[in-house]
């Protein structure tokens, strides 16, 4: 029977490529409502007046710092004011393995400025949708116990809105206290996040093939 469920479960996780459509970083509530990457990348300037309109002190100070980080860093960015209010990063700056060569698809990196369980802080948040998916329930719990064990995130199963599969997804968060999150604290985000990234892409491809 172990053998059986080996050879059946191994060749339904693969790569997500072209299917844009269907996994997305950011939820959707319906077509209407989806911007993409591209789209909000290009229109950036123009989203930042309703992005940060009615947001906290604390909160507007942590994505400005994480603005001009960004910038400082050459790397293309999003603002969606649509969906919580989300800084969208193309997944293969923040983690070159996230690449898949000759598709189409471009993941993304999303990246939060929260309230803190605490109270006195902000929790910085950085999650993207691991691109290898099944439309089997089992493959998907085989592959997040055959994941490494992340020293600093985590990954978790969600159901995807838009066509009921598992996604796998990955998250770090981080508690920052004022003043904003400084460059060492960012670099420190984004570094925890490519090293785990790139392992858990290389963990998942191994068990694909």
């Amino acid at each position: 029977m172990s053998k059986d469920k080996d050879e059946r479960k191994r060749p339904q996780l693969r790569l997500v490529v072209n299917n844009v459509e269907k996994r997305s970083g950011r939820p959707v509530a319906g077509e209407d409502d989806f911007i993409t990457l591209d789209e909000l990348i290009l229109r950036c300037h123009e989203f930042r007046g309703h992005f940060y309109a009615g947001v906290g002190r604390l909160q507007e100070k942590a994505y400005r710092s994480l603005e001009r980080y960004l910038e400082r860093k050459g790397w293309a960015y999003g603002l969606d004011p649509m969906h919580g209010r989300l800084m969208v990063i193309p997944a293969g700056l923040v983690c070159p393995e996230a690449i898949v060569p000759d598709s189409p698809q471009q993941d993304e990196v999303l990246v939060f400025a929260g309230e803190d369980l605490t109270g006195v802080g902000l929790c910085l948040s950085l999650e993207m949708i691991i691109p290898f998916w099944s439309d089997d329930d089992a493959v998907m719990e085989d592959a997040l116990l055959s994941a490494p064990i992340l020293p600093y995130g985590m990954l978790f199963l969600e159901e995807n809105r838009q066509d009921s599969y598992l996604d796998l997804i990955y998250r770090v968060a981080l508690p920052i206290y004022p003043p904003a999150p400084t460059v060492r604290v960012l670099d420190k985000l984004f570094a925890v996040a490519r090293t785990e990234l790139a392992e858990t892409l290389r963990t998942l491809a191994d068990f694909s093939d």
